[in-house]
Formats: C-alpha cells, sequence, structure tokens
C-alpha cells in the first residue's frame, strides 16, 4: 500500500502522466485525514469539494486513533532529539505510515529527513 501525499495527488489530478497514472490504477494508494483536509481546504467552489470528496473515496483511508495521539507524540520526542523539527502534518504522514507499514509517496524533503531516525518510515521510489 502507498500513502501518496498531498502534492502528489494534487500533481496527478493537475497533469497526469501515463507512469504516474499506472501507479494509481495498479497499486493500492491510501490517503487519510490530514491528506484529505489539505485537499479539501483547496476546493474553490462546492461542486469541486463535491469532486475532490468522490475522488478520494477510491483511496484506502488509514484511521488515527485516540491511542495514536501518545504514539506520535513520543515520534515527536525521537525526532526533536535528533534535532528534527518537522511540520505537524508530515510528522503525522509517516507515524500512519509506519503504524499501517505503507510508504509514503511524496516530493517533501521532510520525509527523506525523518526516514533517517525513524528506520521503520518507507518512502515509495526512494532508496535509503
Amino acid at each position: 500500500m502507498i500513502l501518496a501525499d498531498t502534492n502528489i495527488i494534487i500533481d496527478f489530478w493537475n497533469k497526469p502522466t501515463e507512469p504516474i497514472e499506472k501507479i494509481f490504477d495498479t497499486e493500492e494508494i491510501a490517503t487519510c485525514g490530514v491528506i484529505k483536509a489539505e485537499l479539501l481546504r483547496g476546493s474553490h467552489s462546492e461542486k469541486q469539494f463535491s469532486q475532490i470528496e468522490k475522488a478520494l473515496s477510491d483511496f484506502t483511508y488509514l484511521t488515527f486513533s485516540e491511542i495514536d495521539w501518545i504514539g506520535l507524540s513520543k515520534q515527536f520526542i525521537v525526532l526533536k532529539r535528533s534535532g528534527l523539527a518537522v511540520p505537524f502534518q508530515d510528522a503525522m504522514i509517516a507515524y500512519l505510515a509506519i503504524k499501517y507499514n505503507c510508504e509514503v509517496w511524496t516530493n517533501d524533503k521532510h520525509f527523506r529527513l525523518m526516514q533517517v531516525v525513524l528506520p521503520d518510515l518507507k518512502l515509495y521510489g526512494v532508496e535509503k
């Protein structure tokens, strides 16, 4: 399963290429609440909001439970001790990817930085 970050989904919707379209067609693509919120907040109309919401329903949805807030907090401590300060939403995405054992597909540099400290974080298409 691949957890596609917001930037990957936006790029795919704005300018789909055949190789990326093939990945979306053949792989199990996942999303989560933070990615969903980022995409929906970018809508310019109710119609576009509904279209985005419908498109996202095709992806596997990864949930974040109450106990995950404790795990995320511990992950932040690990990152902080290593001198890393990353955006909250990126840390949440990384946490869920580790929890569900999936790869994060992203163009965001923060994930490579986190991967050094979080060895269980896998990135799609990126070698360690």
